[in-house]
């Protein structure tokens, strides 16, 4: 075999989160199996993607080409996380877009077809990027393929006794931003470094309620707010305030830091006018805002990226008083056009979300195991072996 499928599957777990040790690894198991190796970088409107190509023997053959598609989406966050609390990743309903599960899939489906005897073409193709843009440009890559290829996705399983976000999606971001940074905010000489650990369903509740149970007459100021997914959510901040606290509610601890550290100028505005264009969206699209996937200040205001269902509102909000607000979003889920085929899951797996295109291309789906710290690679193996030699005719 052209590599050792447990090691293999140690290193692309460890290494997945710096995509600068992630990438060399990948393409070192893939030098070892002797097929042709090709790489292309794009810059997209959320950063660099990459989609990493291999292909069997280029022998003469009249059969159309199988062409095995892994789509590893990063999260919106994970290039500004720096912590000590672990790597970003998707929240539970949306694990399957993006993570070591699906490098561990594509290098299992490498190391099958590199050993195969079939005269077949085949190719692998694993991209990965950021959520903003990465499905449109898989959809657009898969587009020169040839018209008779047959196109299937690699999908982990959901988390067991997780709810799947199944229908279609878009990642969404919203800028509210000042015009000018004009200080209107209330003068606050003790400063706090604030950091809780909060719930998918309520990312901005439990925040809310701290800053709700401050004294009445203690004037504050939030600066640098930073939410993001990892093991569990995490929330970060400094609070600034006028007078002495003892301690944070609501799940939060306080840890007292320097007050004359450099800090971006508070949020408080962009903070209390998500409540209000969150009813303003209404249906799908204020509900998402109200629960979102990342959080982070900016120089002049608050970026926002939750997950948007369904078609966005016929008119979105241009300004909010004083604030502008800038829109965009991008295709991050899509549901199965036909049903998945299964390789060694049970009946009580469900397939995890779609990274967004390559069903919109035409492709199918397979469903693979979650494939996690103590999976069972041999027997996935074994499984992927039957299916794709099946699907080669040897």
């Amino acid at each position: 075999m052209p590599f050792d499928l447990e090691r293999a599957a140690s290193q692309l777990r460890d290494r997945h989160p710096d995509l600068a040790a992630f990438r060399p690894t990948l393409l070192d198991l893939l030098f070892a199996t002797g097929c042709m190796v090709g790489e292309t970088a794009a810059a997209l409107a959320g950063g660099d993607a990459v989609v990493v190509r291999a292909a069997g023997p280029a022998a003469p053959s009249l059969q159309p080409p199988l062409v095995v598609v892994v789509v590893d989406t990063d999260p919106p966050h994970l290039a500004s996380v720096r912590s000590a609390l672990g790597p970003a990743m998707w929240p539970a309903p949306l694990a399957a877009l993006g993570g070591p599960p699906l490098a561990i899939a594509w290098a299992a489906a490498i190391r099958v077809l590199a050993s195969s005897t079939s005269r077949r073409p085949w190719r692998a193709l694993y991209f990965r990027g950021p959520a903003d843009g990465l499905g449109d440009y898989v959809q657009a890559e898969l587009g020169h393929l040839e018209d008779d290829a047959t196109i299937v996705q690699l999908v982990p399983s959901a988390t067991p006794g997780q709810d799947v976000h199944a229908g279609a999606a878009s990642l969404a971001w919203v800028d509210l931003c000042r015009p000018r940074n004009v200080w209107r905010f209330p003068a606050c000489d003790q400063s706090y470094a604030l950091t809780g650990q909060v719930h998918w369903e309520s990312a901005l509740g439990p925040l809310r309620a701290m800053l709700d149970g401050l004294d009445a007459r203690l004037d504050w100021t939030l600066h640098d707010v930073h939410l993001y997914y990892g093991a569990s959510v995490q929330l970060s901040a400094v609070l600034r305030t006028s007078e002495p606290i003892e301690a944070a509610t609501a799940g939060f601890s306080l840890r007292e830091v320097e007050a004359g550290q450099r800090l971006m100028f508070p949020i408080n505005d962009a903070l209390a006018a998500l409540p209000s264009l969150a009813g303003r969206l209404g249906g799908a699209w204020g509900e998402g805002l109200g629960r979102p996937l990342h959080l982070h200040a900016l120089p002049d205001g608050l970026r926002v990226a939750f997950l948007a269902d369904g078609e966005p509102p016929e008119v979105l909000p241009e300004r909010l008083g004083s604030l502008t607000i800038e829109w965009r979003s991008a295709p991050l889920v899509e549901p199965a056009r036909a049903p998945a085929e299964a390789i060694a899951v049970d009946a009580s797996e469900t397939l995890g979300a779609i990274a967004a295109g390559v069903v919109a291309g035409g492709g199918a789906v397979w469903q693979v195991p979650a494939l996690g710290q103590s999976a069972e690679l041999a027997g996935f193996a074994r499984g992927l072996d039957a299916v794709l030699n099946r699907h080669l005719g040897s």
